[in-house]
């Protein structure tokens, strides 16, 4: 549930892309770039219209998930109550990951700047495996990626066969991430994949470790890389339990915000300290998870950041709006 700006274009790399959050944006506009960003800059070329067939991956790259988060039970619910825990998959699953975002960011003197990402659909086949230690391999591989922009979805062309594998413990914490691209997929392919297979990582539920039942309520809080909040706190509740099959309520938010923020000056001069006016992230969604597949099999997440900085100085605003949407839909 971490806010996100679209990702530049280039190679998945070993850190946790997506992650700078209202710097990068910042330091995007107080440069005054006025050019709605996408996920990545190429053309449509020959790559992006070639057939799908099976085709080699590159070497896997791995991706920091970051400090592991803290999990606390708050109420254990009512009923029969088990510990819920993920195990290996007993078929394939198929999964429709559909993303959108919208992003504005205003600063005095200059165009406001919109980084948009229409609604984008990536499908994915996976599977979960035992790893060692009671750890789970959950592993999905991309068969198609389209956008509602007919220039993103030629981009998006040569994601299918794409691969993702998330090894996480048992009661959901993730451990790692790795990417595995094909070698003729696109940067706009690799940037579109790499952004989804996070929030992904960011929408798996970590259950807690006692035995909970229905009516269950418990809190997930992580460290993120956001130079004003980096504190996330998700409020997840137990509504429904059948089987393998779990549906929980959430909340999110960032409890603790720093009082100023560092950004890049629009003259590649020094720095200057902005203070913080207002800072608010909130989200909220519902999802239903298998237990024995390797993402949510439905629901709808949303997320939001408002943010307000003042110059000391001069008294200037610059206002940063963020709204994004994740949903997922079972395919098969």
């Amino acid at each position: 549930m971490n806010p996100r700006t679209p990702l530049a274009s280039g190679r998945a790399r070993p850190t946790r892309a997506g992650r700078r959050l209202l710097v990068t944006a910042l330091a995007a506009a107080l440069v005054a770039s006025t050019a709605a960003c996408s996920d990545g800059g190429d053309s449509p070329g020959d790559d992006a219209v070639n057939s799908q067939e099976e085709q080699a991956l590159e070497p896997a790259v791995e991706v920091d998930p970051g400090p592991a988060p803290t999990v606390e039970l708050l109420d254990e619910g009512s009923g029969e109550l088990r510990v819920l825990a993920y195990a290996p998959s007993r078929e394939p699953v198929t999964v429709a990951v559909t993303r959108s975002a919208t992003a504005r960011t205003t600063v005095p003197g200059a165009e406001p700047r919109i980084d948009e990402t229409p609604e984008q659909t990536l499908t994915v086949e996976g599977l979960s495996e035992p790893d060692v230690d009671g750890a789970q391999r959950a592993t999905v591989t991309a068969r198609e990626f389209t956008s509602v922009d007919e220039l993103r979805s030629a981009q998006f062309a040569t994601a299918p066969g794409f691969a993702v594998t998330w090894t996480r413990s048992a009661d959901g914490i993730v451990r790692g991430l790795s990417l595995e691209a094909p070698a003729t997929a696109t940067d706009a392919a690799r940037a579109g994949v790499e952004i989804t297979a996070n929030a992904v990582s960011d929408a798996t539920v970590a259950w807690p470790t006692e035995a909970i039942g229905v009516g269950a309520r418990w809190t997930v809080t992580r460290t993120v890389d956001d130079a004003v909040a980096p504190t996330r706190v998700v409020t997840y509740e137990l509504t429904a339990l059948d089987g393998d099959v779990a549906t929980v309520d959430m909340e999110a938010s960032a409890p603790d915000t720093a009082e100023t923020l560092d950004a890049p000056a629009p003259d590649s001069g020094p720095g200057v300290t902005l203070e913080v006016e207002a800072y608010e992230v909130e989200g909220s969604g519902e999802l239903t998870v298998d237990l024995r597949a390797p993402l949510p099999v439905d629901g709808t997440t949303e997320s939001s950041t408002r943010a307000v900085y003042v110059d000391p100085e001069s008294g200037r605003r610059t206002t940063y709006d963020e709204d994004s949407v994740l949903e997922f839909r079972r395919a098969d």
